[in-house]
């Protein structure tokens, strides 16, 4: 899930939940050093003068519990269900236009679903498939919000999904976030490039520019759009695909490689659950090699050589399993594990600063895309049950 806030507002709020807690966090299981533990009154002090050189350890995230891993802290509510027309979810995203809009990619049914006013009593929700819902939007795994009025989803397809269309004619796609015109199908996409089945991950650069993890092809691809064609339309030779790191990630059937483009650093984030980390990828460097084939659309299609991937979190290392859902907000990087159904925050060396289980509200398989809303309470998918739970601080 690729996150973006341009309202004052969100930034704030954010940071509220994102800073430390003002008392000290509950004891909890004792932890590897690299974690948040729960020291007594005035130890970071003591540390600090003992150690001046060694910072103080990290006190926790208020919305995972403050340190303590203790679920009694946090309030965990499922506020989305299949009675909404969830099916199978695999991401979600606050439209950073419109606040007060959570949108949630369904997998199982290749439709979005919108929940408007989450926890209010002025709450809806919808669930649209228009027509070619089936192939513009199909099995959805992941989005991210792009352009002002934009977002872009990617597709873990590799089937035909359209008369007379190859297996393989499949990649992302950019739609028009218009409440009142979106409608999962041909009408509100605006526009459509075909180099990538089996895509698990998506994130937004800049412009009509979004990175794909491309499971086919295990690589990391740069797909600018350039100029979007109107809605409905099928002129798709603008664009230019670069195609990164091929073979250097993992693909793995039914989870979710969600992936951060970090704007300040111009480096791709990207969870790989197949081999228990998340990566960390810059594509300063690199030279265009060979064209890459078959090229569907007519646009610019080239392989990449160089850049530099490489281990930004171990999995091992940090009690992860496999890394699925991925946000970046703040100093702060929210990483779900699909397989032992917890959340956990890392800061931007890679250092853990708090987890929390959800293993009892969520069944293995399930806990994926991960968002914060404008007031900093989390949000995931429950994808095994078809649920979105919101998890909020008590305090």
């Amino acid at each position: 899930m690729n996150t973006r806030a341009p309202l004052p507002l969100i930034s704030l709020l954010a940071s509220i939940a994102l800073a430390g807690c003002g008392s000290d966090p509950a004891p909890g299981p004792t932890t590897p050093a690299t974690d948040a533990g729960a020291d007594a009154p005035g130890a970071d002090a003591a540390r600090a003068d003992a150690a001046p050189d060694v910072p103080p350890m990290p006190t926790g995230v208020p919305v995972l519990g403050a340190g303590s891993h203790d679920r009694s802290r946090v309030r965990i509510t499922v506020v989305g269900s299949a009675d909404d027309g969830l099916n199978t979810p695999r991401d979600l995203a606050f439209n950073p236009e419109a606040p007060e809009q959570l949108w949630i990619v369904n997998n199982g049914s290749s439709r979005a679903t919108i929940i408007r006013n989450v926890g209010t009593a002025e709450r809806d929700a919808r669930t649209r498939a228009g027509v070619g819902n089936t192939h513009f939007m199909s099995k959805p795994s992941a989005l991210a919000f792009g352009a002002p009025g934009t977002f872009g989803t990617a597709q873990e397809e590799d089937q035909p999904t359209q008369r007379e269309t190859p297996a393989d004619f499949m990649g992302p796609v950019v739609w028009d976030s218009d409440y009142d015109a979106f409608e999962s199908g041909d009408d509100s996409h605006l526009d459509m490039l075909h180099n990538s089945p089996n895509a698990v991950g998506i994130a937004w650069e800049a412009d009509n520019i979004y990175w794909v993890v491309d499971g086919a092809h295990r690589a990391l691809v740069r797909y600018d759009f350039a100029t979007l064609h109107e809605r409905g339309g099928t002129n798709h030779r603008t664009g230019t695909v670069l195609r990164y790191a091929e073979g250097m990630i993992t693909y793995t059937e039914g989870v979710s490689s969600h992936a951060e483009w970090d704007a300040e650093s111009a480096t791709l984030y990207v969870s790989d659950p197949g081999s228990n980390r998340v990566i960390r990828f810059t594509p300063e460097g690199a030279t265009m090699g060979t064209t890459i084939a078959p090229n569907y659309d007519g646009t610019r299609q080239r392989r990449m050589t160089g850049g530099t991937v490489e281990t930004f979190i171990d999995g091992s290392m940090n009690e992860l399993t496999r890394p699925s859902g991925l946000t970046l907000v703040g100093d702060r990087f929210y990483v779900t594990d699909a397989s032992t159904s917890r959340i956990t925050a890392f800061d931007r060396t890679g250092r853990r600063v708090d987890w929390l289980d959800l293993s009892e509200n969520v069944p293995e398989g399930g806990l994926q895309g991960i968002t914060l809303a404008p007031n900093g309470f989390i949000y995931v998918v429950n994808s095994v049950d078809s649920q979105v739970i919101e998890i909020a601080p008590r305090q």
